[in-house]
C-alpha cells in the first residue's frame, strides 16, 4: 500500500512534465533564425488552423503567419538598420499588426511580427499555454533580431505591448525605445483579479464559433488569467523601477478592454524619459498638447464615429479586411443575438466606436470601430519618435 501511495505521489509530481511534453502547440526556439521560425510556423498552421472558409485556406494561412518586412534597398540606402519587433495581443494574430508594420516599412524600418503561442489556430489552443510561453517567444525573437540591426526597438498591441515593455525594462542597455498601442497594464474590469481562481474551475465563460479568420471570437478563462497575471507583474516592474527608456504610447481613453487610466498612470510615473510621447484619443476631451502628451478628440459625427476602440488605434482605414470599407465588421457585442449581429454587419448607415451608452443611443446595433481615421498621422508621429530617440544610447 505504501508503494502505491509513493507511486501515486510521483505521478502527481511528474504530471506537469508529461503535460508539457504532450502540448501540441507552436513554440519558439532560442537562437533560431527568423526564416526557420517562419517555416516551422507555416507547417504547424497548415495542419492546426481551424479554417473559417476552407476554400480560402491559402489566404487565411498567409494572413495569420508571423512575418518580416524589409525596407526598400534603393529608397532607404545608406541608412542605419533600425529594427522593430512587434507582437499582437490576446486572441489576435500577426494580421492585427500588419498595418503599422507596413507603414513603418515604408518609412525605412525593418519590421518583424511574431506569433504568440496558442494563437492563429483555434481558441481552444489558448488552454495549452500561459504568459510564460508568450514571454519566451518575445524574448527569443528579440534576442535574435537585435543581432541583425544597428538600432533596436520593441513594441506591440495590448498583451503584446506588455511583453514589449517588460522586455525593454529588462534589457534597457540594448533597446533604444518602445512602441505601444493600447498596451495592457490592467484589464478593464473591477473583478479581473478573480480570473486566476475561476480558471481552476471553468474553461469558458462563452465559446462562440469564429467567423473572423484573424481573431478568435471567444477567449478561455485560463488565458484571461494569464493576461491578468502578466499585466499585474509588468505594471509592478515598471512602477517599481521608473526608467528613461523612450516610449511612444497610443491609446483610447474610451477603451473597454484595457484600463486606459492605469496605462496613463504607468506612462506618467514609470516612463519618465522627456522623449517619451503619449497620444491619447478621447470622445469627450478637446484637442490639446503638452511636452509629452497629445490629445485628439474622437467625436466625429460626420463620420458616424464616437470614440476609438481598443483594437482601432493602429488600424489603417484602407485595410481591405478591417478598414472603413473592409469586408469584415466587428459586431461581437451581439454574438448572443443573431438578428442584431446580422443587422450590425450589414447596415450601411451604422455608427462606429467603442461600446458605451452614448454610442448605443445613436444606433440599435452600433459596431466596434476597427480603424483609426488619423492612422497616417499616428505612424508619422511614431517615425518622428524613432528618429528622435534612435541614437540616444
Amino acid at each position: 500500500m505504501r508503494q502505491q501511495i509513493i507511486l501515486w505521489c510521483l505521478c502527481i509530481g511528474m504530471s506537469p512534465l508529461w503535460a508539457a511534453d504532450a502540448k501540441d502547440i507552436f513554440l519558439s526556439k532560442s537562437g533560431e533564425s527568423f526564416s526557420s521560425y517562419e517555416w516551422r510556423a507555416k507547417v504547424f498552421l497548415q495542419t492546426h488552423k481551424q479554417w473559417v472558409k476552407p476554400e480560402d485556406s491559402k489566404r487565411e494561412l498567409a494572413d495569420v503567419m508571423p512575418f518580416e518586412l524589409l525596407p526598400d534597398p534603393e529608397r532607404c540606402a545608406n541608412r542605419s538598420k533600425i529594427g522593430i519587433l512587434l507582437s499582437h495581443g490576446l486572441s489576435d494574430s500577426p494580421f492585427s499588426m500588419r498595418d503599422p508594420a507596413r507603414a513603418l516599412q515604408k518609412l525605412c524600418y525593418q519590421v518583424r511580427v511574431i506569433l504568440l503561442p496558442g494563437h492563429g489556430t483555434k481558441a481552444s489552443d489558448l488552454l495549452l499555454v500561459d504568459e510564460n510561453d508568450w514571454r519566451k517567444t518575445f524574448q527569443d525573437a528579440a534576442n535574435e533580431f537585435q543581432k541583425k540591426v544597428d538600432v533596436f526597438y520593441v513594441g506591440g498591441f495590448s498583451t503584446g505591448g506588455a511583453l514589449a515593455a517588460e522586455y525593454a525594462w529588462q534589457h534597457s542597455d540594448t533597446v533604444s525605445g518602445v512602441l505601444l498601442f493600447s498596451p495592457l497594464f490592467k484589464i478593464h474590469s473591477n473583478i479581473d483579479w478573480l480570473s486566476p481562481f475561476l480558471s481552476y474551475f471553468k474553461d469558458w465563460l462563452d465559446n462562440y464559433p469564429a467567423d473572423d479568420f484573424a481573431k478568435y471570437a471567444s477567449i478561455p478563462v485560463p488565458a484571461i488569467a494569464s493576461a491578468y497575471r502578466l499585466a499585474k507583474e509588468v505594471r509592478a516592474q515598471l512602477l517599481d523601477n521608473p526608467k528613461n527608456i523612450p516610449v511612444f504610447m497610443a491609446l483610447s481613453e474610451d477603451d473597454q478592454t484595457v484600463d486606459a487610466s492605469v496605462s496613463e498612470g504607468v506612462f506618467n510615473k514609470a516612463m519618465i524619459s522627456p522623449k517619451s510621447q503619449m497620444v491619447l484619443y478621447s470622445k469627450t476631451k478637446s484637442n490639446a498638447q503638452t511636452d509629452r502628451t497629445r490629445i485628439y478628440n474622437t467625436n466625429w459625427p460626420k463620420r458616424q464615429i464616437l470614440g476609438l476602440s481598443h483594437m482601432s488605434i493602429h488600424g489603417d482605414p484602407r485595410n481591405p479586411y478591417y478598414g472603413e470599407k473592409g469586408e469584415y465588421r466587428i459586431c461581437d457585442w451581439y454574438l448572443s443575438d443573431r438578428s442584431l449581429y446580422d443587422d450590425c454587419r450589414t447596415d450601411p448607415n451604422n455608427w462606429f466606436g467603442e461600446k458605451s451608452d452614448a454610442l448605443m443611443s445613436r444606433s440599435a446595433h452600433a459596431a466596434r470601430i476597427s480603424w483609426n481615421p488619423t492612422f497616417d498621422v499616428l505612424m508619422k508621429q511614431a517615425s518622428n519618435f524613432i528618429q528622435a530617440t534612435a541614437y540616444l544610447n
